[in-house]
């Protein structure tokens, strides 16, 4: 005989929610237990809540997770909201989040939840830059078709940080990035946006120089080009980055 889990978002979700949930339980996931990831297990996110499972290390000793969202009725989103992996370690460089599958467009309920126009990409992503501590990093993949507007912009060159993906970064405290735009023979995974928190006061400074400068001489660049959709967007995103780094 089954012992019951009693578990806070479990018992919140309806029958057939639950018995998605279980069965995945009874595999190779878990509740995130004592792991740091408890701290958005149940939490809000809008109208809905977040769910976090736990799944084995891979050969690095990162840890999988997955995050799915359900409704005030306990009807569990088709799909999950993201699988990713955590990494947490001695060093600052050593502690990141990876999102290596990020659905911003998913079906929770009787809805159709579109995560940025709904406003809470970012609630999200600063509930999991919690675990990424000054010298880490957040990754996340741009592959996803929702993704679509980041891929453009990267593709074509602009800065990182004016891509949806990389504003996103930059509002949850990222100052720098990577753009994964090869794969590495597939073992990378897809493509993806990487974002660094500065190390320290210093760290920052110079970082946030750096991106005036390159916002500086990208506005100047493309100042004829108000006509085209992509660098109109990035043209957008620059001015508010700008605008929210100040004078320096």
């Amino acid at each position: 005989m089954t012992t019951p889990i009693e578990d806070a978002a479990l018992e919140s979700l309806d029958a057939q929610s639950r018995a998605r949930i279980e069965t995945l339980l009874s595999k190779q996931w878990s509740l995130p237990g004592e792991h740091p990831l408890a701290s958005v297990h149940g939490t809000s996110l809008g109208e809905f809540r977040l769910l976090a499972l736990l799944g084995p290390k891979n050969n690095v000793g990162s840890r999988y997770f997955q995050l799915w969202l359900f409704d005030t009725p306990g009807r569990l989103s088709e799909e999950s909201l993201a699988l990713g992996l955590h990494n947490s370690g001695r060093f600052p460089a050593f502690n990141w989040i990876e999102l290596t599958h990020y659905r911003e467009v998913l079906r929770a309920g009787d809805d159709v939840v579109d995560l940025r126009t709904a406003g809470l990409d970012l609630p999200l992503l600063e509930q999991l830059a919690l675990f990424v501590p000054p010298g880490g990093h957040i990754m996340v993949e741009y592959d996803s078709p929702s993704h679509r507007a980041t891929q453009r912009i990267l593709t074509l060159g602009y800065p990182p940080v004016c891509s949806p993906l990389g504003h996103l970064m930059f509002r949850i405290g990222c100052r720098s990035y990577r753009d994964w735009y090869i794969s590495e023979g597939g073992r990378e995974g897809p493509r993806k946006l990487q974002g660094f928190m500065p190390l320290n006061e210093e760290v920052r400074r110079e970082k946030e120089e750096r991106l005036r400068q390159e916002l500086a001489e990208f506005l100047s660049r493309t100042s004829r080009d108000a006509a085209d959709e992509w660098a109109a967007v990035a043209r957008r995103t620059a001015k508010e980055v700008l605008a929210a780094l100040g004078s320096g």
